[in-house]
């Protein structure tokens, strides 16, 4: 196993360094297999230490042979599969060179605090990750992956308002959160915050944060998508509704009424509605008129036929 895991951190630091060199060269579907590959064996490493020192080596030797912040890839994939590296392999202090190595770089010491911080702003910035939208996921669901497992979450306790009140790289990172932890159908639940933001236009709003968010909202269906025509039938429909209850009640009609602005929209159509007619009937009258004429000439006409004049 020692072998392979160093073959895959080997690998792995190799993803890294086309990714910086020549992005088009970068395979995204081979690095998250080789991600995933390293971090598979991190468990097996609590009760091998021997082993897990050596892993621990490769890591630091590997780390130290470019700056951290060389790229946001380099920044977000060595600060996270080094903080569950540790959390996971390191039973008895030995080996978290490389982890401490990583751990003086951050303003925030408290790894769930720094990716709070510091990972999320950088991996939702504009532009993060090349606009890459499935690199962005997979860390997304990483650092979602670490705070439920070492941290505690409250995302199932926010409320609307807190959720208003928070920055975007905060809401994209709840909305991941209580999707793991409530469901990916949470939007479908009439109770649920997601229903309720959905419905009353917060996702709406949300998107125009730019392309990342809106990526999010479309991925985990949190945008009502409707065509012109389903758009064109909710209006009319909510247009109909109002009118119906406007003349329900003959007293809420003349209390309406009394009302400086539903005055005047009120008469305003009625005086429109006239007008209509004014040019309607005549035009309705004369074309009437010209078909009885019309259908009278005819029957002349077969009239005359009929008697040989």
């Amino acid at each position: 196993m020692g072998q392979s895991i160093t073959t895959y951190i080997e690998d792995l630091f190799k993803y890294l360094k086309d990714y910086e060199s020549d992005y088009s060269t970068f395979e995204a579907e081979a690095f998250f297999q080789t991600y995933n590959g390293v971090c598979a064996v991190f468990q097996a490493l609590r009760e091998q230490r021997d082993k897990a020192v050596e892993v621990d080596r490769v890591f630091l030797e590997k780390i130290k042979q470019r700056p951290l912040n060389s790229s946001d890839l380099r920044q977000l994939t060595v600060q996270i599969i080094i903080s569950f590296f540790e959390s996971v392999a390191d039973t008895d202090g030995q080996s978290n060179r490389a982890y401490m190595y990583c751990r003086e770089f951050r303003n925030v010491k408290r790894d769930v605090a720094y990716f709070e911080t510091f990972l999320m702003p950088l991996l939702t910035r504009e532009g993060s990750l090349n606009n890459n939208f499935k690199l962005n996921h997979f860390f997304l669901k990483e650092i979602g992956r670490f705070i439920r497992t070492f941290g505690s979450s409250t995302a199932k306790e926010v409320n609307f308002e807190d959720f208003k009140g928070m920055p975007v790289y905060q809401k994209l990172l709840t909305l991941h959160m209580r999707r793991a932890e409530l469901g990916d159908s949470v939007v479908d639940d009439r109770d649920s915050l997601e229903h309720h933001m959905r419905n009353t236009g917060v996702f709406d709003k949300l998107k125009h944060e730019g392309p990342l968010p809106e990526s999010y909202l479309r991925e985990w269906n949190y945008l009502i998508e409707e065509s012109f025509m389903d758009r064109l039938k909710a209006s009319l429909s909510e247009a109909w509704g109002k009118l119906k209850g406007f003349f329900s009640s003959f007293n809420y009609v003349k209390l309406a009424l009394a009302q400086r602005y539903s005055g005047y929209m009120f008469y305003g159509l009625i005086m429109v509605l006239f007008i209509l007619l004014a040019f309607l009937v005549p035009m309705k009258w004369t074309s009437y008129s010209q078909s009885r004429l019309t259908e009278f000439e005819q029957r002349v006409e077969d009239t005359m036929d009929a008697t040989g004049r």
